[in-house]
């Protein structure tokens, strides 16, 4: 190996590195809390080819099957930036017994915030027949944030989820094209969950509250990836449930342990499981210029259900119930399909275009001020460029368009709260890959 290219894999080396840092800060809302940017490359077709492509290492996130496929050792990394809008609009909210909104109709900032969601993968040829690979990506998050005088601010204002998923694979080629992939899932997960809370008797008043905490679960995943022949590729993969036992403290700022009614900061556990999924897809090349692909994902949210907080004592000592809180989700599952086609233009140049539909797994009645999540529409291009036989770098923007969310709360004891919300999100992802 050149000392040049010995250089550029040490760089590559080093990026992996430090984008596995990054992982733990980097997140981002998405269907559900899914964060799908796993991989630039796919990001232009709008994941269309997800369990199919071996066309670089980040393939693997969705499909451990893909790394049975590869005759040279291949380094991917990248950085997604995903910049969302969701405003609420036709915001009714009205009193509860012991709350007092200072804040009603008209509309709100836009809650969703921005991120930079990175990843990074490997895959190393063992022999002939047997490859290991190793994915670390950001598959779960969620960040969005409401003014203080947010109507709805008994219900939620502040939500954080982070997680970093490392996948290690080993994969098996059989003589007949068809490789199969298996491997463990280690994952962290942290959430973070504020709201306001009110006084519990005599003059209404507030202050905040911030329940947080972590956990390091674990899962499983495989999969297979067949070439049927030399222009037709099958591919289905299965990632797993993660359980997950958080364990942390909910604190309370000086407003709200100043109330008549004091709160009183306590150590906390809950729990939740990140959902299991299945894909299947399909890649066919038309010509030495055209290849289309398709795929479709089944995630089953039915393990979001109740979110239960266990309090190691009371939060109030004037409410006897306070030693745990419930918020209530009850997801069901959800569909995900993509369509797609790459084009290679010349030696140096290809592009890559899609469209896909990203169905909720919330209700209307379910849905709440945390993640007003609604069924989106993607329309995804891309483009590659061969920088050498060993390195090309890939550049992929998606549009989504949302439908509108309708969001109802309502509570004795906390209020009503009624809004229409309003998304969009723009997404541009930046891929390089490296083999020798």
């Amino acid at each position: 190996m050149s000392y040049f290219k010995k250089s550029c894999l040490w760089g590559a080396a080093s990026g992996t590195a430090l984008l596995c840092a990054l992982a733990s800060v980097g997140t981002a809302n998405a269907s559900g809390f899914q964060v799908r940017e796993t991989s630039g490359t796919l990001q232009g077709s709008s994941f269309a080819g997800m369990t199919t492509l071996s066309t670089d290492a980040s393939t693997m996130s969705y499909n451990p099957g893909t790394v049975g496929q590869y005759k040279e050792t291949s380094y991917s990394a990248g950085i997604t930036v995903i910049r969302p809008v969701a405003k609420a609009t036709n915001t009714v909210a009205t009193d509860g017994t012991l709350t007092s909104i200072a804040q009603t109709g008209g509309g709100y900032k836009d809650m969703a915030q921005d991120a930079a969601v990175p990843n990074a993968h490997a895959v190393w040829t063992l022999n002939d027949n047997i490859n290991f690979g190793v994915s670390i990506t950001a598959p779960w998050g969620l960040v969005t944030d409401n003014d203080s005088d947010f109507a709805g601010r008994f219900f939620g204002t502040t939500s954080k989820i982070k997680t970093v998923n490392i996948k290690p694979v080993v994969a098996y080629r059989f003589d007949n094209g068809l490789s199969i992939g298996a491997g463990p899932q280690v994952q962290r997960f942290e959430a973070s969950l504020s709201k306001a809370v009110a006084a519990l008797g005599g003059a209404k008043a507030e202050g905040n509250s911030t329940v947080e905490g972590d956990d390091v679960g674990y899962g499983w995943t495989a999969g297979l990836n067949w070439e049927l022949t030399d222009d037709t590729r099958l591919g289905l993969s299965y990632n797993s449930e993660v359980k997950h036992k958080l364990k942390g403290d909910i604190k309370f700022d000086s407003a709200a342990k100043g109330l008549v009614t004091p709160y009183t900061d306590r150590k906390t556990t809950a729990k939740i499981t990140t959902p299991e999924a299945i894909a299947f897809g399909a890649s066919h090349d038309l010509n030495e210029q055209w290849t289309v692909m398709g795929d479709v994902q089944w995630t089953n949210w039915n393990s979001v259900k109740d979110l239960v907080f266990i309090y190691d004592g009371l939060i109030n000592s004037s409410l006897a119930t306070s030693s745990s809180t419930t918020e209530n989700y009850h997801w069901g599952s959800s569909w995900f399909g993509a369509l797609g086609a790459r084009y290679q233009h010349d030696e140096n140049w290809s592009f890559a275009g899609g469209f896909a539909y990203d169905e909720t797994p919330i209700k209307t009645r379910n849905r709440n001020v945390r993640l007003p999540d609604s069924d989106r529409y993607w329309v995804s291009f891309g483009a590659t460029y061969e920088a050498a036989d060993w390195a090309n770098v890939t550049l992929g923007y998606t549009h989504i368009f949302a439908d509108e969310a309708r969001v109802d709360h309502a509570s004795s004891s906390l209020g009503n709260y009624s809004a229409d919300y309003d998304a969009k999100v723009d997404i541009i992802a930046l891929q390089a890959k490296f083999k020798f």
